[in-house]
């Protein structure tokens, strides 16, 4: 049940980022947001993911959740270059790191190694876009429902799920309504497919079927 999700976040999770990290640390101010905060980036502000996490949406109060932040995400280069709207919202208790957009050319632009690493850390986030894409985009509500199951478990794994349970994970990302996704997931935990305990998905004990 190996998705290429996993794949290229293994791969992601085995980069050295070490000399960039230990950069970013002795140039950038440290931020500390509790859970919950929505944030903006300022005008000539990057901000540059430390720890903790967070989503991202189109809009302020998180009505379409877009995906998550990874460590040493840029954030507020789309909003430098192409001036987008986007929110981001603290899951946890998070830290970044602020730059000024010249800081930021200086540490990542003037550092061959370092921008090679920017590449990867973007490369990575249009992998999950794609990743996203794919599995939101599927013929049917059910086909979407299956393939974010399994991003899930992978999420809830590494422990960046948080609190959060199966059906609000789905709920909060796609435009299926709350009776639909329970009653798909009641479906597949009363065929044994899926193990639910206190809302959360926490094992897929076979492959959950293409159709329902």
């Amino acid at each position: 049940m190996t998705h290429s999700f996993d794949h290229t976040e293994e791969i992601f999770s085995s980069m050295d980022f070490s000399s960039l990290k230990k950069e970013i640390f002795q140039v950038g101010r440290e931020l500390t947001y509790p859970e919950g905060t929505v944030i903006r980036p300022k005008e000539n502000e990057i901000l540059i993911l430390s720890s903790g996490q967070m989503t991202t949406s189109a809009t302020q109060n998180q009505e379409l959740v877009i995906g998550h932040t990874f460590p040493l995400m840029p954030i507020g280069l789309l909003e430098r270059y192409f001036k987008l709207r986007i929110y981001y919202q603290a899951e946890v208790t998070t830290t970044l790191f602020q730059l000024t957009d010249e800081e930021f050319d200086r540490i990542f632009y003037r550092n061959p190694g370092h921008a090679e690493k920017l590449s990867q850390l973007l490369l990575f986030l249009s992998s999950r876009l794609l990743h996203i894409y794919h599995e939101r985009n599927n013929d049917s509500g059910y086909a979407t429902i299956r393939q974010m199951l399994y991003r899930y478990l992978y999420k809830n794994e590494e422990g960046s799920v948080n609190n959060e349970g199966g059906a609000s994970f789905i709920l909060k990302r796609t435009h299926l309504s709350r009776s639909y996704i329970f009653q798909i997931l009641s479906g597949l935990k009363a065929g044994g497919y899926i193990t639910v305990k206190n809302g959360k998905l926490t094992s897929i004990n076979r492959d959950i079927p293409k159709r329902f």
